[in-house]
């Protein structure tokens, strides 16, 4: 749990002028559907919005999340993030990490390469619950003891940098708490349709 969880950083760089993906449809309700009836009080998903901010720069991120979750520090602005209330008593890396990323200079890649490299080697030779990867998308779910990753990149063909949501469900150190690992497909979901604004003040 613990050796694993500083390797889950994003590789962020900040770009120029990005190119948006496609607008999708947020379904709170389906998302919730897929939530186990003992996590329900605690994981009630609604539409959020979550910004990482970069100098002028901002991009808006919206998705289906808990309601009770926060963005955490006001002052952490070029991460975007979402965090459960201590009270919930999940693990300490429980959260939505959400970002945009080059990998260098921002132009036209092969972001199935770059975000494998980038995301996805560090789980290979762990628990791979899931693998699929997709035209403009991968999704992967990782078991690595008391923790798993959901991890799902996104990108435009001929796009100059693509987007990523983690999602780390964490067992809690109480034996009375709850377990999020338990809504796994619900963050599963959630993460597979994200809406991404960019803006430039």
């Amino acid at each position: 749990m613990k050796n694993l969880a500083g390797l889950c950083v994003f590789v962020l760089v900040a770009c120029g002028s990005k190119k948006e993906p496609p607008a999708v449809k947020i379904d709170a309700a389906a998302v919730n559907a897929l939530v186990p009836e003992p996590l329900k009080a605690k994981l009630e998903f609604v539409e959020k919005s979550v910004a990482e901010e970069r100098g002028r720069s901002k991009t808006i991120y919206t998705l289906a999340a808990p309601k009770t979750w926060t963005e955490g520090d006001s002052k952490m602005k070029m991460f975007a993030k979402l965090e459960p209330p201590s009270s919930d008593g999940f693990g300490n890396f429980t959260g939505f990490q959400f970002g945009s990323n080059c990998d260098g200079k921002c132009e036209e890649k092969d972001w199935a390469k770059v975000s494998e490299k980038v995301n996805f080697a560090q789980f290979r030779g762990k628990k791979i619950l899931k693998d699929e990867v997709g035209k403009t998308s991968h999704l992967m779910v990782v078991e690595d003891g008391d923790d798993t990753f959901i991890t799902y990149a996104w990108w435009v063909d001929g796009g100059e940098n693509y987007y990523t949501c983690r999602a780390t469900l964490s067992k809690g150190f109480s034996s009375e708490a709850l377990d999020p690992r338990a809504a796994v497909p619900a963050f599963e979901k959630a993460c597979q349709a994200v809406n991404v604004k960019n803006t430039d003040d």
